[in-house]
């Protein structure tokens, strides 16, 4: 516990792609004396309604790849019974295939995308990791699941309001799924949208070249 992160924090950016969002990442903390694992009950009761607000969003999710599916609820559970972010991860394939986004307007379904994955990040650190209190002050999360140089343990810094935040979009992202799955309640599975085909002349029909094929004789008895 000797390499645990300072009150002065740095950002490491997430690799190119990776839609990771930026995560903050402290240096080496060498007075441990400043940590204390006395954490306020505001922060305990806001981790607790957050995990409990995920929990009900992952599960409207699972039922929504149910429902798109048509899986009777034993079958369900064996095909969602996956990493959580694989399962987010299925849930959009499965939105886009059958024509079923988040929502209406296109820029907020992909800020709800984004949303649910940045969740399941901070859900994870917070229900795995180890909550401490650097100079009674300020919250954060120690994990093995946050990225640092070998050899060392690193933090997040997890506030309140960013706390109270993952569990605001889950509820929203849990609403969404909701309606999805009323919908398809109401007008029954969608059918899968048309494949697309690749605008690739070697992939379309070759015509016969005119030109190349050789004349007709007239034969006469």
């Amino acid at each position: 516990m000797n390499n645990l992160p300072p009150k002065e924090p740095r950002f490491k950016k997430a690799k190119a792609g990776s839609g990771k969002q930026q995560q903050l990442v402290q240096k080496k903390l060498s007075d441990t004396d400043r940590l204390s694992n006395v954490v306020p009950d505001a922060i305990k009761l806001a981790v607790a309604t957050a995990i409990m607000q995920f929990s009900e969003m992952e599960m409207h999710a699972e039922e929504f790849i149910w429902a798109v599916l048509g899986l009777s609820y034993d079958d369900g559970k064996l095909v969602t019974q996956i990493e959580t972010k694989e399962k987010i991860e299925l849930a959009k394939k499965l939105s886009e295939r059958y024509g079923m986004p988040l929502h209406p307007n296109a820029q907020t379904t992909a800020d709800a995308w984004t949303g649910i994955r940045r969740a399941v990040e901070a859900r994870n650190k917070m229900a795995h990791g180890v909550w401490r209190m650097i100079d009674g002050a300020i919250p954060i999360v120690i994990s093995h699941r946050i990225p640092t140089e070998p050899g060392s343990i690193n933090s997040e810094h997890f506030p309140l309001d960013r706390v109270q935040a993952v569990g605001s979009i889950c509820t929203k992202a849990g609403r969404l799924f909701v309606a999805l799955n009323r919908k398809i309640a109401t007008n029954g599975r969608p059918s899968p949208l048309p494949a697309h085909t690749p605008n690739d002349s070697e992939l379309s029909p070759k015509r016969p070249n005119r030109k190349s094929l050789p004349a007709t004789t007239r034969l006469t008895p």
